[in-house]
């Protein structure tokens, strides 16, 4: 086929150039409206699931939003409460308690933060989701209690949509994204007022730009991850470890480099507190297999809770089933190395090795290890929806056959693709 270019009218105003810009305008609506049309089912379940379970959760505490903090008097926090503030008398409360307290002062204003915090350095590690609560609440302490649903609503939220693009860019279906919706670290994040809803939702982000090459942009979003929770930052490190790996500097500058912000704020911490945050934290990691061992022997009854938790009472049949579940994804997830290399496979051998050794304390209840956890989950799925296709070797016989058939046929040379094969 003979293809003629007409030669251009220079004589053309610019009335015949505005059907161009129109249609340009037309694409780029019809690509919003493509986009809103991708996300519209999946945020709409995900929005009314998230609705019922808020309406459900202030309704236990008499819609008093400083029910779901869980704050216990242990903690000289008297100077944030308020006469609504809702306080557990005689406990210790849970860790939404602490990102309460550093939302009223993010700054690290007050001059005694032992006071109110078990760790000061360590807690203050993952200021991020208070800062944020600080921000949209506008520092009000009447406020802040709703602004910590708020965010984790709109963290969970957005969240959801970024998974349904990274699904949409591994050409898979949307509605998966309502596992990651619902998934333990969201719906336990978003019901305690704990930070992993926010920081999954910039890992989720995070991957959906190093599926585009942005790389630079998903490190710099993997890094403010990091200061939701520091344990995000093996993430932007192993995706820099691939990329140097196959000598793609400059994509594994694109991670390092932004990693200096959590790094500095850490060394900031240390400043301030005279010890690193990594030092305050608490043993969270042991001998294999050694956290998900404790708390199967305390659900059976082998061996009494040694750590002032409460002993497990009713069936414990879905825990333990959940718990050896884990156990084997954790297996299964540490040999898929031995047959893949891409980086999604590297990620969850990663997260695979730090759940094998995962100490006690995180396996202490079910919130604990089901949000600690969540990135196992999360890379899992990544690894099995990016793996790569496998074409039998009959079919690609075939279409080579074909294809050299062809091309005789029509007098022109065979693709490279069949001469190649």
């Amino acid at each position: 086929m003979n293809i003629r270019a007409e030669p251009a009218d220079h004589g053309a105003d610019a009335s015949s150039i505005t059907p161009c810009a129109s249609t340009i305008g037309v694409a780029r609506r019809a690509g919003w409206r493509g986009a809103l049309a991708l996300l519209r089912g999946p945020l709409l379940v995900a929005l009314g699931g998230y609705s019922v379970t808020l309406v459900m959760l202030l309704r236990m505490f008499d819609s008093n939003p400083t029910g779901p903090i869980h704050i216990g008097d242990v903690f000289e926090g008297q100077r944030f409460w308020t006469e609504s503030t809702r306080i557990e008398r005689g406990g210790v409360g849970y860790d939404g308690q602490f990102f309460f307290y550093l939302a009223h002062d993010p700054l690290l204003r007050d001059p005694r933060p032992d006071e109110f915090l078990d760790r000061p350095a360590y807690r203050y590690a993952r200021i991020l989701y208070p800062t944020v609560v600080w921000a949209v609440s506008l520092g009000r302490p009447d406020v802040i209690p709703w602004a910590l649903l708020g965010v984790n609503l709109i963290a969970g939220l957005v969240g959801t949509a970024l998974v349904v693009g990274v699904l949409n860019s591994l050409g898979k279906n949307r509605w998966l994204a309502l596992a990651y919706a619902f998934s333990p670290p969201i719906l336990i994040g978003l019901i305690t007022d704990l930070a992993e809803p926010l920081a999954c939702a910039l890992i989720a982000g995070g991957i959906a730009l190093h599926l585009r090459s942005r790389h630079g942009w998903a490190g710099t979003i993997l890094a403010f991850a990091t200061l939701a929770r520091e344990v995000s930052l093996v993430i932007p490190l192993t995706f820099a470890a691939h990329a140097a790996f196959h000598r793609a500097w400059r994509e594994a500058l694109g991670y390092l480099l932004p990693s200096a912000l959590p790094v500095a704020w850490h060394l900031l911490l240390w400043a301030r507190f005279g010890v690193l945050p990594s030092i305050q934290s608490p043993p969270n990691f042991g001998a294999p297999f050694s956290g998900a061992l404790y708390r199967l022997g305390t659900l059976l009854h082998y061996e009494p809770p040694v750590f002032g938790e409460p002993a497990p009472s009713g069936d414990a049949f879905l825990e333990v089933a959940g718990i050896g579940l884990t156990m084997a994804l954790i297996v299964v997830s540490l040999l898929k190395l031995l047959t893949r290399r891409d980086v999604f496979a590297v990620q969850l051998w990663v997260q695979a090795t730090l759940a094998l050794f995962t100490a006690p304390l995180v396996w202490l209840d079910i919130h604990s290890h089901g949000r600690v956890l969540g990135m196992l989950v999360l890379f899992y799925g990544l690894a099995l929806l990016a793996a790569p296709r496998r074409i039998p070797r009959s079919r690609c016989v075939v279409q080579t056959v074909s294809d050299v058939q062809a091309a005789s046929r029509g007098g022109d040379r065979p693709p490279a693709s069949a001469v190649s094969l």
